[in-house]
């Protein structure tokens, strides 16, 4: 899970050196972002349950490769910066 505080201490070591960011990677940044739209999907091979095989799952978050995650992760980062006094 993303700690919002290691998102607050780089932004806040950016601003007092006087550097200049262009990004920050935060592995499995995407699983964060919460689904605004209801989607669903077939179990991934080597996680299907048994007894349950025609069973879907439905996202409250998004997966790394959905067309949705990037926007729903900066939604949630904008937000929380925003309560952090950023605009």
């Amino acid at each position: 899970m993303i700690h919002y505080e290691t998102v607050h201490l780089m932004f806040s070591l950016v601003a007092l050196e006087g550097m200049y960011m262009t990004g920050l990677d935060v592995k499995t940044t995407f699983l964060y972002g919460k689904l605004k739209e209801e989607i669903y999907m077939k179990q991934p091979e080597g996680f299907i349950m048994k007894g349950h095989e025609d069973k879907v799952m439905h996202l409250k978050h998004a997966l790394y490769g959905l067309k949705q995650a990037s926007l729903a992760w900066w939604c949630e980062l904008e937000a929380f910066m925003k309560t952090q006094g950023f605009h």
